[in-house]
């Protein structure tokens, strides 16, 4: 079940990669579209890859960039498969960066579990980017 908090966050992070020069073309609403931007609301749900959807993709230049949401990374029984599924997306020899907001309190654990994961290395090259 995705929270309020979660759809709330997930519109923040639309608005805030826009910010950054990112069109945003998925975003994954939950039938909760009274929770985002009016831009946001006819966009298509982001495609299923290696079995996991980011909540939104987007693209700038010809890059693609992912974006998931976590308001829970101890409790999130999908989060390593889906990590690493998500992060192990290339675009013409290039990582397809991966965007990830969580609540302040969250960050450290988040990067604790990226460190765990392996995958600590994109982390600190930028090719993951978390937001909090």
């Amino acid at each position: 079940m995705t929270s309020e908090e979660h759809q709330k966050l997930l519109n923040s992070l639309a608005n805030t990669l826009e910010s950054q020069g990112i069109t945003i073309t998925h975003i994954d609403m939950a039938e909760m579209p009274e929770l985002f931007d009016e831009k946001y609301r006819k966009l298509a749900k982001p495609v299923e890859r290696d079995g996991y959807s980011p909540d939104l993709e987007g693209m700038k230049g010809a890059l693609r960039h992912f974006g998931e949401v976590k308001t829970s990374v101890k409790d999130d029984p999908n989060i390593d498969a889906q990590l690493r599924a998500l992060t192990s997306r290339e675009m013409d020899g290039k990582d397809i960066p991966l965007h990830i907001v969580v609540p302040k309190e969250l960050k450290k654990e988040l990067e604790g579990k990226l460190y765990k994961l392996g995958l600590y290395d994109k982390y600190k090259k930028g090719s993951i980017k978390i937001w909090s």
